[in-house]
């Protein structure tokens, strides 16, 4: 073992040599997408386009990473299923319940294998009683945050052994980053009863082309098109109901007031 050691070792001291020679003295590994340095002299202003040949992995879009707030949300979760179990008894009835002494063969009356006072019941009776859907599914919810918490902390110990960052700002910001876009739909809805389907969703569609960085002429011709797609589709084909009183349609005549009302 003694010799092994002396062999690690000197091969460790020439591979330092040799990065030492090379410059290479700032070699770091990065183990999480957040600490990989981005990219230096970029330009304020930034248009993002993208590329002809790019390709989307379907596995990147569903693929799952822990990061560094991952263990407080974790035990938020927790803490929420845990309130929701402490609510069940008084939100579903059962804290004033009255059970009959026979418990075991209530439960086999209510799922139809067993006879009560010569009366058998269809198989399947118990599931349309409101409290079993969330009891059912309390018993998912429950063993799930716990396992999701068992191993957040386990990725949470693993960052603080290595020195990583474990604060929760980079998630926060995350979050309150989506809210934004969140005014954004709250915004659409109010606009729908004042400009119509059509003009509100052509205004959303361009505003958050160009909000998401697609700022040239062709990207918003793209979201242009694309929004009157779906204005076709779900307005002039499927019929989907919208607003009666809309003010600007009511400033149209009579005749062009009721097209608009029954397409657009």
């Amino acid at each position: 073992m003694t010799e092994c050691h002396y062999l690690l070792k000197a091969k460790r001291n020439r591979l330092n040599k040799l990065i030492n020679k090379s410059g290479l003295n700032s070699l770091n590994l990065y183990l999480f997408d957040e600490q990989t340095p981005g990219p230096t002299n970029v330009p304020a202003f930034f248009k993002s386009e993208c590329p002809p040949d790019g390709k989307v992995k379907l596995d990147d879009l569903f693929q799952f990473k822990r990061k560094r707030g991952d263990f407080l949300f974790s035990l938020i979760i927790l803490f929420v299923a845990l309130f929701f179990l402490i609510s069940f008894f008084t939100e579903t009835g059962w804290q004033s319940r009255k059970l009959p002494n026979e418990f075991g063969t209530y439960i086999l009356h209510q799922f139809g294998l067993a006879e009560v006072d010569g009366k058998l019941v269809r198989f399947g009776r118990i599931l349309k009683q409101s409290w079993v859907g969330p009891l059912l599914c309390l018993m998912v919810l429950i063993p799930a945050a716990i396992w999701n918490v068992r191993t957040s902390f386990q990725v949470h110990r693993y960052r603080k052994r290595f020195l990583l960052p474990t604060g929760i700002r980079y998630e926060l910001e995350k979050y309150v980053a989506a809210i934004e876009y969140v005014a954004y739909f709250i915004l659409y809805t109010v606009l729908v009863p004042t400009l119509g389907y059509l003009i509100s969703t052509l205004f959303l569609g361009i505003f958050l082309t160009w909000r998401l960085g697609y700022r040239s002429g062709r990207w918003i011709l793209i979201g242009l098109s694309s929004s009157l797609v779906i204005v076709f589709v779900f307005r002039s084909f499927l019929q989907i109901k919208t607003p009666i009183n809309i003010w600007l349609y009511d400033l149209l005549p009579s005749a062009v007031r009721g097209f608009m009302l029954t397409y657009f």
